[in-house]
């Protein structure tokens, strides 16, 4: 005798089955650290690429006194980059559409990191406590930062 009837096996196999990971399209691979289908040649952003990408934002923000690093941060939006990111390597992804996150994202991404990582302070605890290491920026515009060295989210 089994010491469960088929049908509660059944929808004991069904519950498990939504822990596993989804199918894996060709020239993507699955990513256990973030649960994320990403494109091969990516890998998420390590917490201190992504801190070092703040502290560089800063820097240039300072050095081209502002105006420069506005200029050329819409510029690099294009591409799904900050002008800090560019020079590290990194790029905003979007996951529920699997395509580089556009200027309309990357402009919500700012904004709202300057206004809550600014006036609240809160960028800092939701990358610590957050699974993704994505910013609070991140989380509004629906990104997550990858590593791309070799530009493959570009040809996507």
């Amino acid at each position: 005798m089994t010491p469960y009837p088929a049908q509660d096996a059944a929808a004991i196999r069904r519950g498990y089955e939504r822990y596993a990971p989804a199918s894996v399209p060709p020239g993507m691979y699955f990513d256990r650290g973030s649960w994320l289908v990403l494109p091969e040649g990516t890998r998420p952003a390590r917490i201190s690429q992504v801190i070092a990408a703040y502290a560089l934002a800063v820097l240039l923000f300072i050095l081209t006194l502002g105006a420069g690093y506005l200029i050329w941060a819409v510029v690099t939006w294009g591409q799904g980059q900050t002008p800090a990111q560019r020079l590290l390597g990194l790029r905003c992804w979007r996951p529920d559409t699997g395509r580089v996150a556009d200027r309309k994202h990357m402009a919500i991404r700012q904004v709202t990191g300057l206004l809550f990582n600014g006036e609240a302070l809160m960028g800092v605890f939701i990358l610590f406590i957050g699974e993704s290491l994505n910013s609070v920026g991140d989380f509004f515009a629906g990104t997550t930062v990858l590593y791309d060295p070799d530009n493959v989210l570009l040809n996507r």
